[in-house]
């Protein structure tokens, strides 16, 4: 118990006693973690925007006019088992003609005395695939029916979409790791500047038979700290921003914005702890060696 008090005394100290380079340290985290948490808000946020987008996916599939309405029901019963589609909405030849209609306002009856309008059917897809989706493989499924006549659908616009977030997804991978390691060395290095004014203290301990883990507690702990600061710096800034910002957002774009303060607060304690504990791990380690 009083080796850990002994730790967390020391720690603290370190923070107090080298506060010009803590505050560096501490400021450094912060830029990383405003930037991570932001990119984990866009993230969140473009997540919902292509599920939206995916919601709106439409595949429509027209049959041969020799096919019967009871045949129709049977194929789209067999639609509903291809990976990928969620719902299908048939569309008979009186409801073509109603929405025939309802479009140009004229009767196609009375124009050409029947009804050349094919039973057809809308597939929507699922908004929630783990990955990018690829409708080539459902269109591929549809074809092989011989009753289905023409498929249209929105293939290189879905692949367009998809693809502009997977390169944004990798872009943010990327950039919040060059974040991060920049943190742990900037950490490293300020927590060096504590062991060279203690070096003569560890070299002490050493001979005494302190462990390793002993020597390394009190570094650690600071490095935690400036990453706790920075925690709480970060979290309220981006909140504070989001709550002052969201409503003219929303007014200009009609779009709210999707935020979770809980998960947002455990992500970025996240990252400070581990970036705090690599960096001051680092800088301790290499001088005991």
């Amino acid at each position: 118990m009083n080796k850990l008090i002994f730790i967390l005394a020391e720690g603290f100290k370190n923070v107090w006693r080298h506060k010009s380079s803590a505050v560096s340290s501490v400021f450094s985290i912060y830029l990383t973690l405003i930037v991570s948490g932001s990119l984990l808000i866009v993230s969140q946020n473009t997540n919902k925007l292509i599920e939206y987008l995916r919601d709106k996916y439409k595949i429509e599939v027209f049959f041969k006019d020799s096919v019967t309405e009871k045949r129709v029901e049977e194929l789209t019963a067999d639609f509903k088992s291809i990976n990928g589609v969620n719902s299908i909405t048939i569309i008979s030849k009186k409801d073509a003609e109603r929405i025939f209609k309802s479009q140009f306002g004229d009767d196609i009856l009375s124009i050409l005395g029947y009804n050349p309008l094919p039973i057809s059917c809308v597939i929507n897809l699922k908004k929630d695939w783990p990955s990018r989706i690829d409708i080539k493989p459902i269109i591929s499924n549809l074809r092989k029916y011989r009753e289905v006549d023409e498929i249209n659908h929105q293939g290189k616009l879905i692949s367009r979409i998809e693809n502009y977030y997977e390169s944004f997804l990798e872009i943010m991978v990327v950039i919040v790791s060059i974040t991060l390691i920049i943190a742990v060395f900037i950490i490293s290095n300020t927590v060096k500047l504590t062991i060279l004014s203690k070096k003569e203290l560890i070299r002490s301990l050493q001979l005494i038979g302190a462990t390793k883990s002993f020597v390394k507690g009190p570094f650690i702990i600071e490095g935690v700290v400036h990453g706790l600061l920075a925690t709480v710096l970060s979290f309220y800034t981006i909140i504070g921003v989001l709550n002052f910002s969201k409503y003219f957002i929303y007014d200009l774009t009609r779009f709210d914005i999707y935020y979770d303060q809980v998960f947002i607060f455990q992500v970025l304690l996240s990252l400070s702890l581990l970036v705090g504990f690599i960096g001051s791990n680092r800088a301790i380690s290499r001088f005991l060696k």
